[in-house]
């Protein structure tokens, strides 16, 4: 008889069956690695969306206050006072009708002698001021929201705030009253020295950054007359 030798059913129905898990583990590692490929791409994508859309804008003008710094620290002189720049407003808006803004302020005004003090709350929004002699890291500012406001720290589409950067501490003396001071050392958020003090002819940029978004830069020029209330262009 002939050596014949062939092949059963049995031997055929499992290389199928093999061929087809294999076939099936290669769909799902490549139909899983798909739709985690695209849900990370929409996450990426959703992350800028909210950069963009909770960046803040200039909403108004950059005014300079002037006022007289007094260098000793001690209300009682005043003879050694210089005329500077001491406190920078910036109106600012929320860009692309994005999402809320925290403006929870560091610092506010005492309610009886409206000097400069501690608010006792964190903030998240951090502003930078830079100029030809130093950098203040978390400067010490106040903020005001203009028209229209629903009484919180939130900074909504609808809404506009003044931000205050305070250059000078404000102090208050119960015989002389409100005066401008240097800072006394390198921790706090003014400037410590007079020949630092920010007078005509200066160039300085204010960074403000939230928490989420881009930082909203501004670069300004005191002008050559030192005036109460300058506005800067």
């Amino acid at each position: 008889m002939n050596n014949q030798r062939g092949i059963t059913g049995l031997e055929t129905a499992i290389i199928l069956i093999a061929f087809v898990v294999v076939a099936s583990v290669f769909a799902y590692t490549v139909l899983t690695a798909g739709i985690y490929s695209s849900q990370k791409a929409n996450e990426s994508v959703n992350a800028a969306v909210d950069e963009v859309r909770s960046s803040i804008t200039i909403a108004g003008n950059t005014i300079a206050y002037t006022g007289a710094v007094d260098i000793d620290g001690l209300a009682s002189t005043t003879s050694d006072r210089v005329d500077a720049a001491v406190r920078i407003a910036v109106t600012i808006g929320v860009a692309l009708q994005g999402i809320a803004i925290d403006l929870t302020p560091a610092y506010q005004l005492n309610a009886t002698n409206k000097s400069l003090e501690p608010s006792g709350d964190t903030s998240s929004l951090v502003i930078n001021f830079i100029d030809q002699q130093q950098v203040i890291s978390n400067a010490a500012w106040t903020v005001a929201f203009s028209g229209t406001n629903d009484g919180d720290f939130s900074l909504e589409p609808t809404e506009k705030a003044v931000l205050t950067i305070w250059l000078s501490d404000y102090k208050y003396d119960n015989t002389h009253g409100l005066y401008y001071a240097l800072g006394t050392d390198t921790d706090d958020p003014f400037i410590d020295a007079s020949g630092d003090l920010l007078t005509n002819y200066n160039t300085f940029g204010v960074e403000i950054s939230p928490v989420q978004g881009t930082p909203l830069v501004i670069e300004k020029v005191i002008p050559q007359s030192l005036n109460p209330i300058m506005n800067l262009r």
